[in-house]
Protein backbone atom coordinates (compact mmCIF):
# COMPACT_ATOMS: atom_id res chain seq x y z
CA UNK A 1 0.00 0.00 0.00
CA UNK A 2 1.49 3.71 -1.18
CA UNK A 3 2.14 5.41 1.92
CA UNK A 4 0.27 8.69 2.25
CA UNK A 5 2.28 12.01 1.86
CA UNK A 6 -0.65 14.27 2.23
CA UNK A 7 0.41 17.53 4.59
CA UNK A 8 -1.96 16.79 7.82
CA UNK A 9 -5.21 18.91 8.03
CA UNK A 10 -4.00 22.55 9.24
CA UNK A 11 -0.21 22.56 9.03
CA UNK A 12 -0.88 24.57 5.08
CA UNK A 13 -3.45 26.80 6.82
CA UNK A 14 -1.08 27.79 9.79
CA UNK A 15 1.72 28.42 7.25
CA UNK A 16 -0.29 30.51 5.06
CA UNK A 17 -2.04 32.54 8.19
CA UNK A 18 1.91 33.24 9.37
CA UNK A 19 2.88 34.46 5.97
CA UNK A 20 -0.12 36.75 5.58
CA UNK A 21 0.64 37.94 9.04
CA UNK A 22 4.20 38.64 8.16
CA UNK A 23 2.93 40.57 5.01
CA UNK A 24 0.93 42.93 7.03
CA UNK A 25 3.63 43.67 9.17
CA UNK A 26 5.68 44.52 6.71
CA UNK A 27 3.05 46.75 5.42
CA UNK A 28 2.68 48.42 8.07
CA UNK A 29 6.51 48.78 8.91
CA UNK A 30 6.77 50.54 5.11
CA UNK A 31 3.51 52.27 5.82
CA UNK A 32 5.48 54.48 9.10
CA UNK A 33 8.39 54.58 7.16
CA UNK A 34 6.13 56.13 4.05
CA UNK A 35 4.02 58.61 6.82
CA UNK A 36 8.09 59.61 8.01
CA UNK A 37 9.35 60.74 4.53
CA UNK A 38 6.43 62.27 3.58
CA UNK A 39 6.06 64.94 6.63
CA UNK A 40 7.07 68.11 6.31
CA UNK A 41 8.95 67.69 10.07
CA UNK A 42 9.96 65.58 12.29
CA UNK A 43 7.27 63.14 13.66
CA UNK A 44 5.97 61.90 17.62
CA UNK A 45 5.52 58.24 17.59
CA UNK A 46 1.99 59.34 18.23
CA UNK A 47 1.87 61.41 15.01
CA UNK A 48 3.27 58.61 12.87
CA UNK A 49 0.69 55.93 14.99
CA UNK A 50 -2.27 58.73 13.72
CA UNK A 51 -1.05 59.66 10.24
CA UNK A 52 -0.14 55.60 10.22
CA UNK A 53 -3.77 54.17 11.17
CA UNK A 54 -2.36 52.36 13.54
CA UNK A 55 -2.21 51.71 17.38
CA UNK A 56 0.17 53.37 19.00
CA UNK A 57 1.99 50.58 20.81
CA UNK A 58 2.29 49.26 17.33
CA UNK A 59 3.37 52.48 15.90
CA UNK A 60 6.46 52.03 18.57
CA UNK A 61 7.37 48.85 17.74
CA UNK A 62 7.96 49.37 14.38
CA UNK A 63 9.58 52.63 14.64
CA UNK A 64 12.03 50.78 17.15
CA UNK A 65 12.58 48.17 14.79
CA UNK A 66 13.35 50.79 11.92
CA UNK A 67 15.38 53.02 14.05
CA UNK A 68 17.72 49.48 15.17
CA UNK A 69 18.02 49.31 10.90
CA UNK A 70 18.66 53.07 10.26
CA UNK A 71 15.76 53.46 8.54
CA UNK A 72 14.43 55.68 10.80
CA UNK A 73 16.66 58.68 13.00
CA UNK A 74 15.09 59.64 16.41
CA UNK A 75 16.37 63.05 17.99
CA UNK A 76 17.81 62.67 21.58
CA UNK A 77 16.72 65.82 22.58
CA UNK A 78 12.66 65.69 21.91
CA UNK A 79 12.92 62.41 20.39
CA UNK A 80 11.64 62.97 16.91
CA UNK A 81 11.73 60.85 14.29
CA UNK A 82 13.13 61.53 10.98
CA UNK A 83 14.18 59.06 7.75
CA UNK A 84 17.77 57.75 8.73
CA UNK A 85 20.69 57.27 6.49
CA UNK A 86 20.21 53.55 6.01
CA UNK A 87 18.00 54.89 2.56
CA UNK A 88 20.54 57.42 1.30
CA UNK A 89 22.24 53.92 -0.48
CA UNK A 90 18.71 52.40 -1.66
CA UNK A 91 18.09 55.79 -3.27
CA UNK A 92 21.63 56.23 -5.03
CA UNK A 93 21.40 52.59 -6.60
CA UNK A 94 17.98 53.30 -8.10
CA UNK A 95 19.38 56.89 -9.43
CA UNK A 96 22.64 55.52 -10.81
CA UNK A 97 20.60 53.03 -12.50
CA UNK A 98 17.43 55.06 -13.16
CA UNK A 99 18.04 54.84 -17.28
CA UNK A 100 15.47 58.16 -18.28
CA UNK A 101 17.60 59.81 -15.47
CA UNK A 102 20.93 59.39 -16.76
CA UNK A 103 20.08 60.14 -20.31
CA UNK A 104 18.04 63.37 -19.34
CA UNK A 105 20.89 64.77 -16.76
CA UNK A 106 23.12 66.50 -19.05
CA UNK A 107 20.30 68.17 -21.33
CA UNK A 108 19.01 69.21 -17.95
CA UNK A 109 21.62 71.60 -17.41
CA UNK A 110 21.85 72.68 -21.39
CA UNK A 111 17.86 73.88 -20.65
CA UNK A 112 18.57 75.54 -17.46
CA UNK A 113 21.86 77.12 -18.96
CA UNK A 114 20.00 78.16 -22.27
CA UNK A 115 16.26 79.53 -20.49
CA UNK A 116 18.41 80.88 -17.57
CA UNK A 117 15.83 78.93 -15.31
CA UNK A 118 14.99 75.92 -13.57
CA UNK A 119 14.81 72.35 -14.92
CA UNK A 120 12.72 69.76 -14.12
CA UNK A 121 12.66 65.89 -14.60
CA UNK A 122 9.84 64.15 -13.54
CA UNK A 123 7.56 60.76 -13.60
CA UNK A 124 4.22 59.97 -12.54
CA UNK A 125 4.44 57.37 -9.66
CA UNK A 126 1.11 56.71 -7.41
CA UNK A 127 -0.46 59.25 -9.17
CA UNK A 128 1.00 61.98 -8.41
CA UNK A 129 4.31 63.79 -9.77
CA UNK A 130 7.82 62.09 -8.31
CA UNK A 131 10.64 64.89 -9.39
CA UNK A 132 13.61 62.59 -10.24
CA UNK A 133 15.77 65.36 -11.07
CA UNK A 134 16.44 69.30 -11.32
CA UNK A 135 19.24 71.70 -11.96
CA UNK A 136 18.54 75.43 -10.54
CA UNK A 137 19.19 78.57 -12.81
CA UNK A 138 22.48 79.31 -13.44
CA UNK A 139 21.28 82.45 -11.52
CA UNK A 140 22.18 80.71 -8.18
CA UNK A 141 25.27 79.73 -6.79
CA UNK A 142 24.40 76.18 -6.10
CA UNK A 143 22.99 73.15 -7.94
CA UNK A 144 19.66 71.97 -6.16
CA UNK A 145 18.09 68.48 -7.00
CA UNK A 146 14.47 68.13 -6.20
CA UNK A 147 14.45 64.23 -6.46
CA UNK A 148 12.22 62.20 -4.24
CA UNK A 149 9.61 65.29 -3.75
CA UNK A 150 6.39 65.00 -5.51
CA UNK A 151 3.51 67.03 -6.24
CA UNK A 152 -0.51 66.36 -7.75
CA UNK A 153 -0.56 65.38 -11.11
CA UNK A 154 -3.09 67.35 -12.11
CA UNK A 155 -1.90 70.84 -10.97
CA UNK A 156 1.52 70.49 -11.96
CA UNK A 157 2.75 70.71 -15.39
CA UNK A 158 4.80 67.69 -15.60
CA UNK A 159 2.03 66.06 -14.70
CA UNK A 160 -0.63 67.37 -17.14
CA UNK A 161 1.94 66.61 -19.91
CA UNK A 162 2.39 63.41 -18.91
CA UNK A 163 -1.76 62.69 -18.59
CA UNK A 164 -2.52 64.71 -22.01
CA UNK A 165 -0.73 61.74 -23.47
CA UNK A 166 -2.40 58.56 -21.34
CA UNK A 167 -5.30 56.49 -22.67
CA UNK A 168 -8.54 57.77 -21.87
CA UNK A 169 -9.20 54.82 -19.71
CA UNK A 170 -5.89 55.29 -17.91
CA UNK A 171 -7.00 58.89 -17.23
CA UNK A 172 -10.14 58.21 -16.16
CA UNK A 173 -9.32 55.55 -13.55
CA UNK A 174 -6.85 58.20 -12.36
CA UNK A 175 -8.76 60.80 -12.05
CA UNK A 176 -11.35 58.68 -10.12
CA UNK A 177 -8.81 57.92 -7.80
CA UNK A 178 -7.31 61.46 -7.25
CA UNK A 179 -10.25 64.15 -7.01
CA UNK A 180 -9.27 67.46 -8.33
CA UNK A 181 -7.99 69.44 -5.19
CA UNK A 182 -7.35 73.09 -5.38
CA UNK A 183 -3.86 73.66 -3.84
CA UNK A 184 -3.47 77.96 -5.31
CA UNK A 185 -6.71 80.09 -5.69
CA UNK A 186 -5.96 79.13 -10.11
CA UNK A 187 -5.73 75.46 -9.40
CA UNK A 188 -8.46 73.61 -12.23
CA UNK A 189 -11.14 71.76 -9.95
CA UNK A 190 -13.84 70.46 -12.49
CA UNK A 191 -13.32 67.73 -14.64
CA UNK A 192 -14.87 69.33 -17.58
CA UNK A 193 -12.39 72.06 -17.49
CA UNK A 194 -9.47 69.94 -16.99
CA UNK A 195 -10.30 67.28 -19.52
CA UNK A 196 -10.18 70.88 -22.08
CA UNK A 197 -6.69 72.14 -20.79
CA UNK A 198 -5.57 68.34 -21.16
CA UNK A 199 -6.78 68.24 -24.87
CA UNK A 200 -5.21 71.97 -25.22
CA UNK A 201 -2.35 70.53 -23.90
CA UNK A 202 -2.34 67.45 -26.52
CA UNK A 203 -2.60 70.31 -29.52
CA UNK A 204 0.57 72.24 -28.80
CA UNK A 205 2.47 69.50 -27.34
CA UNK A 206 3.07 71.40 -23.77
CA UNK A 207 1.51 72.07 -20.44
CA UNK A 208 1.25 74.97 -18.73
CA UNK A 209 0.95 75.29 -14.82
CA UNK A 210 -0.44 78.92 -14.02
CA UNK A 211 0.15 78.74 -10.18
CA UNK A 212 -1.60 76.40 -9.94
CA UNK A 213 0.62 73.96 -7.44
CA UNK A 214 2.08 76.72 -5.41
CA UNK A 215 1.54 80.66 -5.76
CA UNK A 216 3.61 82.79 -7.79
CA UNK A 217 5.26 79.77 -9.60
CA UNK A 218 4.86 78.84 -12.70
CA UNK A 219 6.39 76.24 -14.88
CA UNK A 220 6.24 74.69 -18.97
CA UNK A 221 6.72 71.32 -19.42
CA UNK A 222 6.55 68.77 -22.29
CA UNK A 223 5.99 64.93 -22.16
CA UNK A 224 8.91 61.84 -22.87
CA UNK A 225 7.72 59.12 -24.89
CA UNK A 226 8.59 55.22 -25.28
CA UNK A 227 9.45 53.24 -27.69
CA UNK A 228 5.90 52.48 -27.49
CA UNK A 229 4.57 56.06 -27.47
CA UNK A 230 3.35 55.64 -23.95
CA UNK A 231 3.93 58.62 -21.96
CA UNK A 232 6.62 57.97 -19.00
CA UNK A 233 8.10 61.34 -17.77
CA UNK A 234 7.92 65.16 -18.53
CA UNK A 235 10.67 67.63 -18.70
CA UNK A 236 9.81 71.39 -17.67
CA UNK A 237 11.09 74.76 -16.75
CA UNK A 238 10.09 76.65 -13.76
CA UNK A 239 10.07 80.09 -12.32
CA UNK A 240 8.30 83.15 -11.80
CA UNK A 241 6.87 84.41 -14.74
CA UNK A 242 4.74 82.68 -17.10
CA UNK A 243 5.70 84.99 -20.30
CA UNK A 244 8.96 84.32 -19.68
CA UNK A 245 8.63 80.71 -20.22
CA UNK A 246 6.54 80.72 -23.03
CA UNK A 247 9.34 81.90 -25.09
CA UNK A 248 11.33 79.01 -24.87
CA UNK A 249 8.59 76.07 -25.19
CA UNK A 250 9.93 75.26 -28.21
CA UNK A 251 13.04 74.24 -26.21
CA UNK A 252 11.11 72.26 -23.55
CA UNK A 253 9.91 70.14 -26.27
CA UNK A 254 12.97 69.56 -28.49
CA UNK A 255 14.43 68.60 -25.46
CA UNK A 256 11.67 66.31 -24.15
CA UNK A 257 12.08 64.59 -28.06
CA UNK A 258 15.66 64.24 -27.48
CA UNK A 259 15.57 62.31 -24.43
CA UNK A 260 12.60 60.27 -26.30
CA UNK A 261 14.65 59.59 -28.78
CA UNK A 262 17.95 58.37 -26.34
CA UNK A 263 15.36 55.77 -24.80
CA UNK A 264 14.40 54.17 -27.85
Amino acid sequence: MARSTSIPLGISDSADSADGAAVKSLHKALTVLNVVAGAERPLTVAEIALNAGIARPTAYRFVQTLIASGYLAQDPLDGRLSVGLAVLPLASSLLDRHRMRIEALPHLHALAQRTGERANLGILFRDCVLYIAGVEKPALPTIYSRFGKSAPAHCSSLGKAILAFLPEPDLRALLSRKPLIACTAATITTQSAFMKDLAETRARGYAIDRAEHVPGSCCVAAPIFDAANRPIGAIGVSGRKLDALLKHHDLVRQTAEIVSHHLL
